[in-house]
């Protein structure tokens, strides 16, 4: 940061205040407009200012467009919007770290760049040093401690029209830290009155599904899941796919109170619908998707979303068109499903751990004339009959298939189980509550069993399909 500071700065603040008095108590005129006031202000942020020097120069200059708004609104927008540039240039070309007072001035922008036209603010937040200042801010805690700051942050990144590659991994940086205070009620659903990140996330997460971006997520993912070595990368991916579900249960409940207009709430849907299509069962995708853990995971997803679709269709009736494109959505996604041979355990766990589920979608979408002609049918999971008790999972109650023993707790769960666990945060054992670690020895694989289970299961005379472990019912530990 530079040290020098403007002397003059208090002087100019000043003079603009008494001019702001002057222009209230007797209108412009051909010497004094409120233009030249806020164009003072202006060519103040292009020196160096203290954080306090920030604050008053965009109070002062958004009183004068306040006032200036009285005599022509029609060029208020584009103008706050240059105001809220003009400041924050000021602090990127200072390189100031957002603690203190600069989180105060922060936040002040990013309250005259929400709610602005998207357009507007991708023509004045664009320029190169403009964008590495607030990429920083954005993806480095050290540089800005505070999340939410960071998280409004989005507001202004979701506009711009592509991200390079390096501004790419600063997205995923910083998304991948804040994961963890994204919440789906708070942040991504529209609520009456109160500012929402539903739209910057949703365009921030579409933006990054192009070009490369997540190609090395998925890859790290996929290697972290077969190693049991659970990392940022998969418990990333685990957490997107469920604020993307959570989304849609929130606004249900929401619709069901009156809380949510029926285009919000529809809006919403098919937003999910979208994420769920691109980050899980895209070709990029479906490969890490398939594993153990994550395939757990994409099962609810798809079950919760479209449970969700299914009970509000009837609240939607206006908007019966696009209804009936959201049902062909997830049409399509189940024949991706069904169809996919690296999906074929995601089937078998949709089909005997959601059976309940399954049929109430069925009769639902049968009964409103939209059946879905993909979706799997139930079926009855009797494998555990006769099964000898040390082959079932202590939390699921399934056949294991790849038995994992966790060594504090003594007790035998399915890889399956455990790779679940591990995406929790914080991951901890069920029985014990002490947490689970890939690296300090808390677990391990049982091949001997594994062998016992693969000679009964052969022994059968009517073998099933393998049994995919039911996810578990943990906790969920929000920060």
């Amino acid at each position: 940061m530079e040290d020098q500071i403007n002397d003059s700065t208090p002087s100019v603040l000043a003079v603009a205040r008494q001019n702001l008095d002057v222009l209230s108590t007797h209108g412009e005129s051909d010497t004094l407009t409120y233009w030249d006031i806020v164009r003072s202000i202006l060519d103040l942020f292009r020196t160096s200012l203290s954080a306090q020097d920030v604050l008053k120069a965009l109070e002062l200059g958004w009183e004068g467009l306040r006032m200036k708004n009285e005599l022509s609104p029609e060029t208020m927008p584009m103008k706050r919007l240059i105001l809220a540039r003009s400041a924050t240039l000021c602090m990127a070309r200072q390189g100031v770290r957002v603690t203190g007072l600069w989180e105060d001035a922060v936040q002040v922008v990013i309250t005259h760049v929400r709610g602005g036209d998207p357009i507007f603010i991708k023509n004045v937040f664009t320029s190169n040093p403009l964008k590495q200042w607030i990429l920083t801010v954005f993806s480095d805690v050290d540089f800005c401690p505070n999340y939410n700051i960071r998280l409004d942050l989005l507001t202004i990144i979701s506009t711009w029209e592509q991200f390079e590659a390096n501004e790419g991994k600063s997205v995923l940086s910083g998304l991948m830290q804040l994961s963890v205070y994204l919440d789906a009620d708070e942040h991504l659903v529209p609520n009456a009155g109160v500012p929402s990140l539903e739209v910057p996330w949703f365009a921030v997460m579409c933006k990054l599904s192009k070009g490369e971006h997540l190609d090395e997520i998925y890859k790290k993912a996929l290697i972290q899941m077969e190693t049991l070595s659970v990392g940022g990368e998969a418990r990333w991916l685990n957490r997107v796919v469920e604020l993307v579900s959570a989304r849609t249960d929130v606004a249900k409940k929401r619709l069901a109170v009156g809380w949510l207009r029926a285009s919000d709430a529809l809006l919403v849907l098919e937003s999910s619908l979208v994420l769920l299509a691109i980050f899980v069962f895209s070709s990029r995708s479906i490969e890490t998707f398939s594993c153990r853990g994550l395939l757990q995971v994409a099962a609810v997803a798809l079950i919760k979303i479209t449970t969700s679709i299914v009970d509000m269709i009837p609240s939607l009736r206006t908007y019966i068109y696009r209804c009936m494109k959201m049902v062909d959505t997830v049409d399509h996604i189940l024949k991706v499903v069904i169809t996919c041979p690296r999906l074929q355990s995601l089937v078998s766990t949709l089909r005997k751990d959601h059976g309940e589920e399954l049929d109430r979608i069925s009769q639902h979408t049968y009964r409103m004339g939209i059946p879905l002609q993909f979706l799997p049918e139930a079926i009855d999971d009797d494998t555990t009959i006769n099964c000898p008790e040390r082959f079932v999972d202590s939390l699921t109650f399934s056949v294991m298939e790849a038995p994992v023993l966790l060594k504090t707790s003594q007790v035998t769960v399915d890889e399956a189980t455990l790779l679940y666990l591990l995406l929790q945060e914080p991951s901890l054992c069920p029985f014990t509550r002490t947490p689970l670690h890939h690296d300090d020895d808390s677990f391990c694989r049982l091949p001997d069993l594994q062998h016992e289970i693969q000679v009964w299961r052969a022994s059968q005379s009517s073998p099933d399909t393998p049994t995919s472990p039911k996810t578990p019912q943990v906790e969920s530990h929000q920060p």
